[in-house]
Parts: C-alpha cells; structure tokens; sequence
C-alpha cells in the first residue's frame, strides 16, 4: 500500500503493508468569507453570549486593551488580508461609534514566551492602515520580562503563581481576537498564557501536567488546561475581559494543493496525477528550492463561524465547531503510528523546524491529537519520517540550540531536565536579552514542547526515526534510527507480532475519536 506523506520539504510515496489503515482529515467546513467578516462580528459584538453588549461595557472615558494572537495560529501563514487585520478593522470603527478615544486604545501582540513579531510580521498580521495609525506607541509584543508591565494578582487556590501584563488589569475592558485552528488555544490559555509570565507558564507547561494524564492538545480532562483556568479565574476577578473567537475550517491548502490532503477516492482525475507525478518532480529539485516552494504557500483558513462574549460561553461554542471539523471515528487502536512529518511546525514560521520540534510536533502534538484514547496501543511504536536536520534559525531558536547540545546530552527524561536545567534555562541573562530584544524564544520554552511529550516518551515502546542518513540525530534526541521506513517496520512487528499499522495524513489537522 502507498502513503503519500512528507518527509520535510519533499513529498514521498512510502510502502505500507497492504493491511494498513491510512485516515484523512475531513473536508473543510464552509468558512466565513473575508467581505462577510463585518458583518458577523458586528452581530457577534452586539450579542455576545454570557456578558452585555460592547456599545454598554465601554464609553469615552473607556480604557481598550485589544489582545490577539502572534502568527504561530493559524499556521501556515493565511493570505492577505490576515484574519487579525480583517477583524480589528471592523472591531476599531465601532469600539469609535461608540465614544471610545483612539488614544485610550492599546494593542498587544500576546505571545506569551514565543518570540517576539518582527515589524514585517505584525504588518502582515494587522495591515499597513492599522500599523501607521498605532504603531509603534500604541502597539507593541507581549515582554513577559518586563517586570514595569507586569503585576503579580497572587497565587490559585492551588499555590499557583499569577502574573499578567498590567494592561490587563489597568484597561476598563479587554478584548482578546483569537483566531483558532485546533482545541488547544482559546479560551482561558488565550490571556492567561498569552501575556503570563514564565513564573506563571511554569506550573501548567510541567511535566508533572501531563506524566498520568495525556490531554493537552484540547481541554477535557487535561490537568494543564485546568491549571491554566484556575489562573484565568484569577485574572477575571481584576479585569472585564470580552473573547472574540473565530473558529477557522482546516482548508490549509489553496487550490492546486488540496489534492495532498485527500484520498484518491475524492481526487478527479487531473488531481490523481498530480499526487503521481509531484513526488518525483521534486527530488529533482535541491532542498532550497523545494524549502521555498512549501514555506510560500498561503493557506485558505476561514472562520466556521464567530462568537463574542464571555471566556466560557464563547469557547464551549468554538470547542463544538473544532470538533466538528476535526474529528475523525476510528474503530480501534493500533500498534503502530507511521506519521510522515512537514518542515513546518507553529514554532517554526519563517524557519526550518528543529530537532526538538521533530520530536514534540510528533510526540507531543500529533500524538495528543486524540477526543478519548490514543490512537496508539499502549507499548506501541511511533515512526516519524523527516530528514530532521541539525539546523537551528540563528535568531529565533538560540535556546533550542543549546538545549540540544547540552541538555539532551545529558537527558531526555522530562522530569530530570526540569530539575536539573529548567530555571538555569529560564533566567539566564543572556536568553533573556535575545528573548526581549533579539526575537528568540524565551530560554524556557524548549523545555515546555518537550514536556508535551511526557506522557507519549513513558506509553510507547519505541519511537523510530526514519530519514536522517545515520543515528547520530536520533541518539541525540533519544529515539532509534532506521536507514529506511522497511526496517523500522521490521522493528516494530517484532514489538507487536503482527503488521498494525495506521498511517495519518496531514495537513489539514485531525483529532481522532477512537471508538
């Protein structure tokens, strides 16, 4: 059997054993189109669920801290205009209709401890119109290591600590504009973490979060998600806080490419050879070309639907619309996951994926994309295929550099790297720089992807890495090598004593439901 999977920049035709299993993402719902954004944002503001109407929450005396996400969702990169630049250009004109000053209005770029958005990219995000009439004084990135912008609210019933940006407490009303692609983001995490602090990320980005209980990647029954509410509640006890929250389709692809995300079943004809003749056409090309080939494509996400209102009612709907689109049946589970992996990660725009983020975009994304059990048999076997590269962007990646270098040469437990390197990582003064001034990751936030795969490095028998030309890479990471996709098959039959294999394509995203 053929799976058409990525291995980074390349597309390949990988051999499965003809009994395998290979499931696709639902096709996209119909979205919101861009001209009829307006419209359902005004309906949504001037009916927001749990919480009055905008025009009655502010006046001209009002205080408007307007929040949104950086470009790590959605991801890949949208195209003009971005759904951040639709919205608040709708959003702007009536929070002024109704008596709110420009000068009373602030936004913020909440990244939490992602790095900081270059000037190109917040211009992408919200348009040249809204750059020039509030950047740079009212318009700026989240400093999570900015302790003048930053107040402490106290602890969680739970000891937790909660800091926040002082924005959020200061303004008269905050409006958070997320745009949402899988369960993980929204919601409570959206202030919450994205302009929290590393004192308050550290309790709920822990190992201990997720080593019994493997839920990250959508709220029910996560001790993550619940760690993060807890310090939500905290926060709304200080601030008045709107979410406005656009539920996106998953049509990643534009035209041309979506036959990559679809079964053969539903390709027509010029589509079927497309899928045939793409693979090899690309191995002619080098991995520059191929590399800005797939890092130009534009993705067609639009919103399923858009709701404004309280942090609860606003996202129990966008949850409902997530698993609509995502959600895919699967009779049972398997023994091994064979998972063919793009250069493209949500911590990786406008650079190539890391070592570390092979691992916790498989392990701890792919993996923890499921609604009630893994996808995978206990003791079962991950393959991930990807060249993976010892490349780390110079700029945005320094501490996965060294994390790489030095941490994992000395640990890839989770629970032993957060004892023995997490705050040496997390204050050290010159991550702290390159993360405030130099758009590098904060010095913690390699620890906090490798964390999500706690629970999957403890449940699986072996993860194999397919795709590198020796083990060097993969000792480095802590998993096993296999020269070709054959023998790390081999492999894992020895583990299981049969072929069980399921293969999943992607993108577009899935959440599997495993009956």
């Amino acid at each position: 059997m053929k799976y058409l999977t990525y291995s980074g920049n390349h597309l390949i035709n990988a051999k499965l054993p003809d009994n395998s299993e290979i499931y696709y993402p639902q096709p996209a719902k119909p979205g919101v189109r861009r001209s009829e954004i307006p419209e359902h944002l005004k309906k949504a503001v001037e009916n927001p669920l749990g919480m009055p109407p905008l025009k009655e929450l502010v006046n001209g005396n009002s205080k408007v801290l307007i929040a949104f996400d950086n470009n790590c969702q959605p991801f890949p990169m949208t195209k003009k205009p971005d759904m951040r630049q639709v919205i608040l250009e709708a959003l702007l004109p009536m929070l002024y209709s109704y008596g709110v000053e420009k000068k009373n209005i602030q936004l913020i770029c909440a990244g939490g401890l992602h790095r900081k958005m270059k000037t190109h990219e917040l211009a992408y995000m919200l348009g040249r119109k809204i750059m020039n009439e509030f950047y740079p004084y009212q318009l700026r990135n989240f400093d999570a290591e900015d302790r003048d912008s930053i107040v402490d609210l106290g602890k969680t019933g739970k000891d937790e600590i909660v800091e926040v940006e002082r924005a959020v407490v200061e303004s008269d009303l905050v409006i958070y504009v997320d745009t949402i692609q899988i369960p993980l983001n929204g919601g409570h995490k959206s202030v919450a973490v994205g302009m929290g602090t590393y004192n308050s990320i550290a309790p709920h980005h822990s190992p201990h979060m997720t080593a019994e209980s493997p839920h990250v990647m959508q709220p029910g029954g996560s001790n993550m998600h619940d760690c993060i509410e807890r310090m939500s509640r905290v926060i709304q006890n200080h601030s008045k806080i709107m979410v406005i929250e656009a539920a996106m389709n998953n049509q990643i692809y534009p035209t041309g490419f979506r036959q990559l995300g679809k079964p053969n079943a539903q390709c027509n004809g010029f589509e079927k050879m497309l899928k045939t003749l793409t693979p090899p056409a690309l191995s002619l090309l080098p991995e520059a070309l191929r590399y800005k080939i797939f890092k130009g494509i534009r993705t067609d996400y639009e919103p399923i639907e858009i709701n404004a209102g309280a942090i609860d009612a606003v996202h129990s709907e966008t949850l409902d619309a997530m698993k609509n689109q995502l959600m895919i049946d699967v009779p049972k589970q398997f023994s091994t996951l064979v998972f063919g992996l793009p250069d493209m990660s949500p911590y990786a725009i406008g650079a190539r994926i890391n070592p570390v983020l092979v691992v916790s975009d498989v392990l701890g994304y792919v993996f923890n994309w499921f609604y009630t059990q893994p996808l995978i048999k206990k003791g079962g076997v991950v393959i991930i295929l990807n060249p993976t590269f010892e490349v780390f962007h110079e700029e945005y990646h320094v501490p996965y550099k060294k994390f790489f270098e030095e941490v994992l040469a000395e640990t890839t437990e989770p629970f032993e790297m957060q004892n023995q390197f997490q705050e040496q990582y997390a204050y050290d003064p010159y991550f702290i720089d390159c993360y405030r001034n130099k758009f590098a990751y904060h010095g913690f936030h390699p620890f906090t992807v490798w964390y999500w795969a706690t629970y999957a490095l403890k449940y699986l028998s072996k993860v194999i890495l397919v795709g590198p030309k020796d083990d060097r890479v993969a000792k480095k990471l802590g998993v096993d090598w296999a020269k070709d996709l054959e023998g790390a098959l081999g492999v894992a039959k020895e583990i299981s004593g049969e072929d069980d294999v399921v293969a999943l394509t992607m993108p577009p995203f899935l959440y599997v439901n495993v009956q």
